[in-house]
């Protein structure tokens, strides 16, 4: 099989940011073939109109190719990249946020990357571009982690909020194809989380390093998240978002039989007890709640340091009423 890479864009309601996504795919420096896949929900013609002036731009333009859907049943968030996932046939291929876009030697460097470490998935480090009322602010190499193919204890640690956390966007991602239609099917079980794109997009990131095939992690920044006024991750409950990637780690950990610690297993039990105990007041945590061999058990000691944590910030921001 050659080298030829897929990218899936899922689009809704973004005419301008998405042609930014995209022209970051058909002008990478790669040398075979990028086959651009965007799966459109848009409400407006707009979209469409952008995507197909595109599209005739790049006719002759060697090894790159746009495919557009128009789906006009979309229920869920999730159901655009579904459809994507069915397009793809090439050796390697990632997902796009399309509000996202990439460094022009992104496709190129994580591709060598692992090749050379036999690895797969490769993650990029990324770039956050803030948008305020004021002015626009870019915070670079967002992440902090190691370079190199990175442990499945790096993963739990960091997904316990023991360690510092791990790039969970799709945008950061590539993969060999099998494995990432492998590992999306897998996360689209837990529906309710993945239906509002929650929780899917760590799993896939980190479903090599459980397999023991590999992810590989770079701490150069070769993608670039957007986080305008729209960004779902600026108007989510960032609690939801943190739980959905928790009960994707656990279902890691449980399939892969994977050995925790007793650090981390005292973890897990807390973060269990708090969504249990957030569920009595609030369904959309008894909606995302499954059941694992883990049983919820409150650890004091842990409440009291997080709200030590909580006021100490306040005070030092001034942020106290």
């Amino acid at each position: 099989m050659s080298n030829e890479v897929t990218v899936v864009i899922p689009t809704f309601n973004r005419p301008d940011l998405v042609i930014r996504a995209i022209n970051s795919v058909i002008n990478q420096d790669y040398k075979e073939k990028i086959i651009c896949v965007i799966v459109d929900s848009s409400t407006n013609q707009e979209t469409k109109n952008n995507i197909f002036q595109t599209q005739e731009q790049i006719l002759e333009v060697a090894n790159r190719e746009i495919k557009y859907i128009k789906n006009d049943k979309s229920s869920f968030p999730i159901d655009n990249w579904v459809l994507g996932i069915e397009e793809i046939n090439t050796k390697y291929s990632k997902f796009l946020c399309d509000d996202d876009w990439l460094n022009l030697d992104y496709i190129s460097i994580l591709i060598n990357k692992m090749q050379k470490e036999n690895t797969s998935c490769a993650i990029s480090n990324i770039n956050i571009h803030k948008e305020t009322e004021n002015k626009n602010k870019t915070i670079k190499d967002y992440y902090s982690f190691e370079t190199g193919v990175v442990s499945t204890e790096n993963v739990i640690n960091s997904y316990l909020k023991i360690d510092s956390i791990l790039p969970a966007t799709p945008t950061a991602s590539i993969m060999l194809s099998d494995k990432l239609k492998e590992s999306f099917y897998f996360a689209l079980k837990h529906f309710e989380c993945t239906k509002q794109l929650f929780g899917f997009d760590f799993l896939m990131n980190y479903y090599c390093s459980f397999d023991t095939t590999g992810t590989y992690m770079t701490n150069s920044s070769l993608a670039n998240s957007w986080a305008g006024k729209d960004s779902m991750t600026l108007n989510i409950k960032i609690s939801l978002l943190s739980y959905c990637n928790f009960f994707a780690l656990l279902r890691l950990i449980d399939k892969f039989e994977t050995n925790i610690d007793r650090i981390q297993l005292r973890q897990i039990q807390n973060i269990l007890f708090n969504i249990k105990f957030k569920s009595r007041f609030d369904k959309r945590f008894k909606d995302i709640y499954i059941d694992l061999p883990y049983k919820p058990k409150i650890n004091l000691l842990k409440i009291i340091s997080n709200i030590a944590k909580r006021l100490y910030i306040k005070t030092k921001y001034n942020l106290i009423d």
